[in-house]
């Protein structure tokens, strides 16, 4: 499996590009800034079929209505954050000068498989980032797309729709029970969950009754 990965866009979200090795097409996953991407797939010589959204942040879409209009790919994107994606929430809104709204031609849930360049992504829910987070799991490769949920040693804020209780429960629940994979979050350098399961500082919840 090729996996590029390109931060860009006003706050320099990771977007990735991703194919198997042999394959002549590509799913992006949150594009940040079309033109970029759409440069490095030319440069690769790659199409882009599918537009996988871990969530609906706007650092996350900027780029889509652009790169969909260029490439004609599907977008994916869980309901729950249809209406932020679409411009219709006031964090999009106050956040998004000039920013083009975005719209899901599949929403995805839970155990969802989306087929893209040569691949198999597997749809894990993880709210708590946003209501309508998920990550998207490579199972062949160990590998998983983790948006805002999870980051080296941290996780995603929850003040800007989200919850801290789910976002935990995503964590220790979902992602946790991943084990042996590769992490590429949304921001910053990748990570494993064994290395997340030993070092990261939410750890010390993990048996708080609290989130019990």
């Amino acid at each position: 499996m090729e996996i590029i990965v390109i931060p860009c866009g006003p706050v320099m979200a990771n977007s990735y590009i991703v194919r198997r090795e042999d394959s002549p097409t590509c799913a992006v996953i949150d594009p940040a800034d079309a033109p970029l991407l759409y440069g490095e797939l030319q440069k690769k010589g790659l199409t882009c079929t599918h537009i996988l959204l871990t969530h609906g942040h706007f650092d996350h879409v900027w780029g889509v209505a652009d790169l969909k209009e260029k490439t004609g790919a599907r977008v994916y994107l869980h309901e729950a954050d249809a209406s932020m994606a679409a411009g219709k929430a006031a964090y999009f809104s106050a956040m998004s000068y000039g920013l083009k709204p975005c719209t899901a031609d599949e929403f995805v849930r839970e155990g969802d498989r989306i087929e893209a360049a040569g691949l198999t992504f597997r749809v894990i829910e993880t709210p708590g980032h946003t209501q309508g987070g998920v990550c998207y799991a490579v199972d062949e490769e160990k590998t998983v797309f983790t948006g805002d949920t999870l980051f080296c040693e941290s996780v995603g804020r929850t003040d800007l729709g989200g919850d801290i209780h789910q976002l935990m429960d995503s964590l220790f629940q979902k992602l946790y029970a991943l084990g042996g994979y590769t992490v590429y979050p949304g921001h910053e350098e990748s990570t494993t969950i064994e290395h997340e399961k030993q070092f990261n500082p939410l750890n010390v919840y993990r048996d708080h009754p609290w989130f019990s």
